[in-house]
């Protein structure tokens, strides 16, 4: 076997390792390992499945009705999109002081994975106590998981009943370029050795350690070896087939449907506390965008506008974790094009996708009319006609 070969090999038994100790955790758990309860760290882990449907979280003491005025007030979610730019929005607003997000890193995943270890914790990943203990005045407590959008309607009415002034933000991109930039990340932890359905990026990802492993080993490549790396997990790699069965696989298809998972948010919350975001605005103004969501968190006008000014071009302009980015995971939002121009090197593809996500874009494009928005998603009309 050659060394890349071994190396690839080793990517792949790493990741069956990390699912196989998830397997065999449930024993563990069982006996009760009280330390790791009291860890302050969230997991990326995705919680062993069931077979039985999960039940939502379920919080009374911590209803608006119930609490206390020094208790924890969450202030904002960010539900959405995924491959929609929420890293790049996590990472700038944490360097507004009226804002706190969690310490150690973007996607807690309380609402939908781990509300079972219970509310403490899910407090602690904001530094609360400490915050709370000082004399500074209590900053707007948030964070951003972009599965949250996804989340069952039991669980969105248990989260107003906790905080019925909660502000909601989402990022609407456009659904093939979406769902083609997911499909990309897929693809590279595939080649990984996590299977599909399953993402590196704070979905069903690996822990910091597992993730340095397979840093350090890709560093032992050799440049050509690299390349073989890259060509396995290029695009290139998979027929049209094979990006269109994983487009209709429910993992991509439900977080497509923009209208009906954002319906479910608007039963249970006033229209005036969701803000949706389109994605093109971010690329385009950057920083009307975070004034926009500054303030709509309740950050003051004038505070959220220094905020803003004190931002330079660089840190503004920086887009994280980008599908198409092989080496470092950054790059900048000019540079954003990329993936779209891979495929649009595949215009059948492209088509293809289209056609099937044109259903949703309309529903969307209804729902923004609805709530007075003044932009739409590309609904790909115009180009079927032409077609």
């Amino acid at each position: 076997m050659s060394d890349f070969a071994s190396l690839l090999s080793s990517f792949k038994q790493d990741a069956s390792a990390v699912s196989a100790a998830s397997k065999s955790g449930a024993a563990l758990v069982a006996k009760g390992s009280k330390e790791r309860q009291q860890n302050n760290k969230p997991s990326r882990k995705r919680p062993l499945a069931t077979t039985s449907a999960p039940a939502a979280p379920h919080f009374p003491s911590m209803h608006s009705n119930k609490r206390k005025n020094t208790d924890f007030e969450l202030t904002f979610l960010g539900i959405g999109a995924q491959k929609a730019g929420t890293t790049w929005l996590h990472k700038l607003l944490q360097k507004c002081i009226d804002i706190s997000l969690p310490q150690e890193q973007k996607e807690v995943h309380f609402w939908d994975w781990h509300h079972r270890k219970g509310f403490e914790w899910y407090i602690r990943q904001f530094d609360f106590h400490s915050q709370k203990a000082s004399s500074a005045s209590a900053p707007h407590y948030g964070e951003i998981t972009p599965c949250y959008v996804v989340l069952p309607e039991a669980t969105i009415a248990e989260l107003y009943k906790c905080f019925p002034n909660l502000k909601i933000i989402f990022v609407a991109r456009d659904l093939v370029d979406r769902a083609w930039s997911a499909m990309i990340m897929e693809l590279r932890d595939q080649t990984m050795g996590l299977s599909a359905g399953e993402f590196a990026n704070g979905v069903t990802g690996t822990d910091k350690n597992n993730n340095s492993n397979h840093a350090n080993k890709r560093t032992k490549l050799s440049a050509a070896q690299q390349r073989r790396l890259e060509q396995q997990s290029s695009p290139s790699s998979q027929p049209d087939s094979y990006f269109m069965d994983r487009l209709r696989n429910a993992t991509h298809d439900s977080r497509s449907n923009y209208a009906k998972h954002l319906s479910n948010w608007y039963k249970h919350f006033p229209s005036s506390s969701i803000l949706v975001i389109d994605y093109r605005e971010i690329e385009s103004n950057p920083r009307d965008v975070l004034l926009k969501v500054a303030m709509h968190i309740g950050v003051e006008e004038e505070q959220a506008k220094q905020f803003v000014t004190s931002l330079n071009d660089k840190e503004v302009g920086q887009r994280v974790n980008a599908a198409t980015s092989s080496g470092s995971g950054a790059s900048t939002v000019s540079s954003s094009t990329s993936s779209h121009q891979l495929l649009t090197q595949r215009p059948m593809l492209k088509k293809q996708m289209e056609r099937y996500l044109q259903p949703y874009a309309r529903d969307f494009n209804d729902m923004l009319k609805t709530k007075g928005y003044d932009w739409r998603l590309d609904d790909f009309s115009l180009k079927k006609e032409i077609l």
